[in-house]
């Protein structure tokens, strides 16, 4: 009976590099999931005035005026908050066929190619949400009944998605790292 064979040893550097990307990695996740938690945030107090202003109608026969304005401004900003988190845990829908099929390293050949992709989506996004917001603000486009000016809440999700384009590098900066052999993910949904 032969003794099972032992791994490589990893030199230092490789050691060190793949400290490095866990920390990147580990950074990353604690970043988007306090933004996506100030967006969770957002919404909840959007369904507690929501519920305040449905006791008010009920109760008193009077809602609570501009509720449905900063329901209007915020749930794009606040649901925005929470794409970069999924980005960084990887958790969009993702088909391994092509590992099975292809073999691993064709499979992480195409989880990196996909990530760049999605990097080039997130740019998009963000380009054309500020086209929008720019046509918001040159419009001087306010909320009905407060009047609260909602180019700032747009400017805010084009912020966000540079921020989603931004955490879409750092995936595929990692799944480059994968692919060569130096990172594996302490997070991936579904894998």
């Amino acid at each position: 009976m032969s003794a099972a064979p032992s791994p490589e040893p990893v030199s230092g550097s490789g050691v060190a590099a793949r400290g490095a990307f866990e920390r990147l990695e580990q950074l990353g996740l604690l970043a988007t999931r306090g933004l996506s938690a100030l967006g969770l945030a957002g919404l909840m107090g959007l369904a507690l005035m929501t519920l305040f202003d449905g006791l008010a109608r009920w109760l008193l026969n009077q809602p609570i005026e501009g509720v449905r304005d900063l329901a209007a401004v915020t749930v794009a900003l606040a649901v925005t908050c929470c794409l970069p988190v999924g980005l960084m845990e990887r958790s969009n829908i993702s088909i391994r066929l092509a590992s099975h099929l292809l073999g691993a390293r064709m499979g992480k050949l195409l989880d990196a190619v996909a990530s760049l992709l999605t990097a080039v989506v997130m740019a998009a996004f963000g380009w054309q949400f500020l086209v929008f917001a720019g046509k918001i603000a040159k419009a001087n486009e306010t909320t009905w009944i407060l009047k609260i000016p909602t180019a700032p809440f747009w400017y805010g999700v084009c912020a966000i998605f540079a921020i989603a384009f931004v955490v879409q590098l750092v995936v595929v900066v990692l799944e480059l790292a994968r692919l060569a052999g130096r990172f594996e993910h302490s997070v991936r949904s579904g894998a």
